[in-house]
């Protein structure tokens, strides 16, 4: 198998737990050849035999020129060899996880861990951790990869080209720019995936270049949708057609240099933005607030939908989330834009066996201990389902509220949408309008202008400010139908959040 790069901080610390006797080891995740990649380096440094298993071929020593060892395709087999052996060696037990519930294979696994902490012996399986049974978790040493630094994938891209060159006529045509800007889409991706995208767009055309760009962060997003906990949006466009959110802007402003170029900000002490939480009234632009971050910060967004994170199965949920989470590290710097979080976290009670609340801890401990350049964007209809610990000092930097829009962001609404529907404020009294609509949220005045779309194709006449102030007349506002609801929102924020206008 060809060696994929890894980072030499794995190497490091890998290398550290095989000296100390760490003699069972489960690697967090399922990318094979990058774990395998990093055993037989950290064998080299530590002048040990590799050996890895699969069920197809047993034991079989890396790099050496005989086969397999013999019967060892079972799994009771391998372990009792394992035993029988007792080798200073690096043994990576390839898909082993699925073995691990049966008796015979926890009560070996088990009696190794005793016998290999006399020396440099180490076990290491992969997959999820949080699968392992309750006696083997105690004794496994869990250990996360780390996505390797960005000059390793220029270097990894620059190896593909040369093996496909050595097939076909290759053409390069990418400026410096183009070259940065293909690496930040392939970065955080597997190494495996990497040289499928970058190998397909060569034999498609022979060439690479700045139309493959789109290609590649199209995959990136596949890749990252596969797992099914998180949605991949571009670098969003246009902070500046967002009405109102003053406040917020000039925060994200003061803190996008922190951000974008955290090498700087450390020099200051200044560690990067951890994040922020938005609330307010539903319908008042918390959501285009989200892309409005990723716009001030030129980063992508990876929206976590809470209820994609629960299954019924106990510890699948608690996965979810650590997968969602370790993705989000893996393409950083990057926006995690957790969407409705009281949906994730606001489950009280044990109607659901503890599930929200050991989510909670997860996020929490991620949260704060995270070293990644992940900026976590929260946003809440209804804060008050939110635990406490959530909403202490500390979790989040900032605590936003979006109140319903002023006269003069009303108007600023109408313009907007109005120009984005092909109609010329100009022709329209904006200001009759933003008087008409107090009290109405962004949402609402939106839908006010979709209907007079309607009503004016169904009446065979141009869009006017008569047919919206018909619509407008003819629509309650959510701060009419649920006004008790909307106040008591604002009475939490007065002393709790900082008002975004």
């Amino acid at each position: 198998m060809t060696s994929l790069p890894v980072h030499d901080a794995d190497i490091h610390d890998l290398g550290l737990l095989v000296r100390a006797h760490r003699s069972l080891i489960f690697m967090d995740g399922y990318d094979r050849g990058a774990i395998t990649s990093l055993l037989a380096a950290v064998a080299r440094a530590q002048d040990v035999p590799f050996f890895v298993w699969t069920a197809h071929e047993g034991l079989v020593r890396q790099g050496a020129a005989d086969g397999g060892v013999y019967k060892t395709d079972k799994p009771s087999a391998c372990l009792a060899h394992l035993k029988s052996a007792d080798l200073e060696a690096v043994t990576f037990l390839s898909g082993f996880e699925s073995y691990l519930t049966e008796p015979d294979i926890e009560s070996r696994l088990i009696e190794l861990h005793d016998r290999f902490l006399r020396h440099r012996g180490v076990i290491v399986l992969s997959g999820d951790p949080s699968r392992l049974p309750a006696p083997l978790a105690e004794l496994f040493t869990v250990m996360h990869l780390r996505t390797p630094p960005r000059e390793a994938y220029h270097a990894f891209v620059a190896e593909v080209l040369e093996e496909v060159k050595g097939r076909m006529p290759v053409t390069v045509e990418l400026t410096p720019r183009d070259v940065s800007e293909l690496i930040e889409h392939l970065y955080g991706m597997p190494f495996h995936e990497v040289r499928k995208i970058i190998t397909q767009a060569l034999v498609e055309d022979g060439r690479l270049d700045q139309g493959d760009l789109a290609t590649v962060l199209d995959a990136k997003r596949r890749i990252i949708e596969r797992l099914g906990t998180l949605e991949f949006i571009p670098v969003a466009t246009g902070a500046a057609q967002l009405a109102g959110l003053s406040k917020l802007k000039a925060w994200l402003e003061k803190r996008r240099a922190a951000f974008v170029e955290p090498t700087r900000a450390r020099a200051l002490g200044l560690p990067p933005p951890r994040g922020l939480l938005l609330t307010g009234v539903q319908g008042c632009g918390k959501s285009l607030a989200a892309r409005s971050v990723s716009a001030a910060f030129g980063l992508p967004l990876l929206r976590m939908d809470p209820g994609s994170l629960y299954r019924k199965y106990f510890g699948e949920s608690e996965a979810n989330m650590r997968t969602a989470l370790r993705t989000a590290e893996r393409v950083s710097p990057c926006i995690l834009w957790i969407d409705e979080i009281e949906k994730a976290f606001g489950r009280g009670g044990d109607s659901d066996g503890g599930t929200a609340h050991r989510i909670l801890g997860s996020f929490l401990t991620w949260l704060q201990e995270k070293d990644e350049t992940v900026f976590v964007m929260a946003t809440a209809n209804d804060i008050s389902e939110l635990p406490p610990e959530l909403l202490r000092k500390g979790r989040f930097d900032e605590i936003f509220f979006v109140d319903l829009p002023s006269h003069e962001v009303r108007a600023n609404i109408f313009a907007l949408h109005l120009a984005t529907r092909r109609q010329d404020p100009s022709t329209f009294d904006i200001e009759a309008l933003a008087s008409a609509t107090h009290g109405f949220s962004g949402a609402e005045i939106e839908q006010a202008i979709v209907s007079g779309l309607y009503s004016g194709l169904a009446e065979s006449r141009t869009l006017d400010t008569e047919i919206l102030l018909r619509e407008v007349e003819g629509t309650q506002p959510l701060s009419v139908t649920m006004a008790e609801k909307v106040e008591a929102l604002r009475n939490w924020a007065r002393d709790r959040a900082v008002f975004v206008d």
